[in-house]
């Protein structure tokens, strides 16, 4: 193929990919009536209400209020509320982007992410996830075990089978991982666990922004207490220490390259189509509406705040 043939197509697909999102959001016909807040928590229609002279002038950001409305309507949406339709690849790709400009000190860009967007490599994952919360859990026989094995909870089938269906109804996950190795750190290791969450932040923000259902899960994260057969000082600083499993199947799916680099998985971020169909989501009874984007409660500032 020439030179001038890729980037024909290159150009093409990208076209694709940025118009394949444009629809997808379209059709979630997104209406501001399905994205408001209550009175206790809106903000002032127009900026120059809060101060005349704060408002932002920059021609490409969006204003005050829009930022704000954003971060008010950021939700958590799980995997029980997936519709089990396919996110466009270009939506992802725009919340990995996001990720790449997320606050961190000395620009060590700690955070590295695997995304699981095949059905095989899902389903892969959600069989893994399922298998750890069976080992975590306490045997069926346990009364006259130690206490270590008393504390755990009982195995039930509903949440293992619940794990696998997570993961089948989901158009990505995202494996939230942060580097133990990376040269350019020198940082606390809090201040590379801030970044990687303040990179997710921004993820959830732009997925719904597009009215894609997200939320981060720890299941599968933490090893079990009775299983730790060495913690790292990073891990042990960290307070999270993943089981071997999940360290060795994170592993086999990264580039040789890469494949030594430390790793710790803080989660998982689920990604899946929540709105469907437009026209399935239309209730038959008079006056009822289309799906509506989920409401959210917050309790109220000022008990968390102190002005000196």
């Amino acid at each position: 193929m020439s030179c001038c043939h890729r980037i024909e197509s290159a150009t093409v697909l990208s076209f694709l990919g940025t118009a394949t999102a444009g629809i997808y959001l379209l059709r979630r016909n997104l209406h501001p009536k399905q994205r408001t807040v209550s009175n206790e928590n809106s903000v002032p229609e127009n900026n120059e209400t809060v101060h005349p002279t704060h408002k932002s002038n920059h021609p490409t950001l969006p204003s005050p209020t829009q930022t704000l409305a954003l971060i008010q309507q950021r939700r958590s949406i799980f995997t029980k509320q997936f519709t089990g339709r396919s996110v466009p690849r270009k939506i992802v790709e725009d919340m990995l982007e996001s990720a790449r400009w997320a606050p961190n000190h000395h620009v060590t860009e700690p955070w590295r992410f695997v995304v699981f967007e095949s059905e095989e490599g899902k389903e892969s994952l959600g069989n893994l996830l399922a298998d750890l919360y069976k080992k975590g859990c306490a045997p069926e026989n346990s009364d006259g075990m130690e206490n270590e094995s008393k504390k755990k909870k009982p195995f039930l089938q509903a949440k293992y089978d619940k794990k696998r269906k997570g993961a089948k109804l989901s158009s990505h996950i995202i494996a939230i991982c942060m580097s133990t190795t990376n040269p350019k750190s020198k940082n606390p290791i809090v201040e590379e666990v801030c970044s990687v969450a303040m990179a997710v932040q921004n993820m959830h923000l732009i997925a719904s922004a597009y009215g894609v259902g997200a939320y981060w899960s720890s299941g599968g994260v933490h090893s079990a207490s009775d299983d730790l057969e060495s913690i790292g000082s990073v891990e042990s600083t960290l307070g999270v220490v993943n089981p071997r499993e999940l360290t060795d199947y994170l592993k086999s799916t990264l580039p040789d390259e890469r494949k030594e680099e430390g790793l710790v998985c803080l989660g998982w971020l689920y990604i899946g189509d929540y709105y469907g169909d437009f026209k399935q989501n239309v209730k038959v009874r008079s006056g009822d509406t289309a799906k509506k984007w989920p409401s959210g409660r917050r309790g109220k500032m000022e008990d968390k705040v102190t002005w000196r």
